[in-house]
């Protein structure tokens, strides 16, 4: 809820100083979900502790997964020496996919929807500051690239309070999720009506564009 406000600030902000377009911010992005990262990896040190094979399994990507990559980035930034993703786009992509289906999967399973609408806060808070911060409409366009309609998913977990009735803070999330969901939606028409909505952003070395990129060496 925060960086949905700080976003919303900066939205503000573009507007009033006339810029069209700003940039895709990597430290926006990762920060808002940094506690549900770090959540992972603790996650998969207690699943370790416990000799729990099946937790482990279920936080493996997104939490020591994450870290490794992370450290691999920060390594080559030092040694000047750029990763070639593309080998690694088509795998990459399917355990990102593949990976959320078996949280929501967990989620659903477990009854523990406040999760599933943690997770879509997180994923669509990004998707709204991407909207009209960069003018990209970033997994609504990859959709329409990679036809991965389980993406519907991810709006989809803001309106877990409304169907599940004994989820606590059920009215706050409601009309939090309710305002996110609108924001997205209002971000989306504003990239359409700019004829953007299939465009790749400028930078092409953002890794959630991984899908798209080419070799780096031949």
């Amino acid at each position: 809820m925060i960086f949905t406000a700080i976003t919303a600030i900066r939205i503000a902000r573009r507007v009033r100083m006339g810029i069209d377009r700003v940039g895709d911010s990597a430290a926006y992005t990762e920060l808002a979900g940094l506690p549900l990262t770090l959540l992972q990896s603790v996650c998969f040190a207690y699943a370790v502790w416990l000799g729990d094979g099946w937790s482990m399994l279920l936080f493996l990507w997104w939490g020591p997964g994450f870290i490794t990559v992370a450290i691999a980035i920060i390594v080559a930034k030092i040694r000047r020496a750029p990763i070639d993703w593309y080998p690694w786009r088509y795998p990459i992509s399917f355990l990102c996919k593949g990976y959320f289906l078996a949280y929501a999967a967990a989620f659903l399973a477990m009854d523990t929807p406040t999760m599933l609408f943690a997770f879509s806060v997180w994923i669509i808070n990004d998707q709204y500051e991407k909207a009209f911060m960069s003018s990209d409409a970033d997994r609504l366009r990859r959709t329409f690239d990679d036809f991965w309609l389980f993406r519907v998913l991810y709006p989809a977990g803001l309106l877990a309070p409304y169907l599940f009735p004994g989820m606590p803070y059920r009215a706050l999330f409601a009309a939090y999720g309710t305002a996110l969901l609108a924001a997205w939606l209002l971000g989306t028409w504003f990239v359409w009506r700019k004829g953007l909505l299939r465009t790749l952003p400028d930078d092409a070395s953002l890794l959630r564009n991984m899908i798209y990129f080419r070799k780096l060496r031949q």
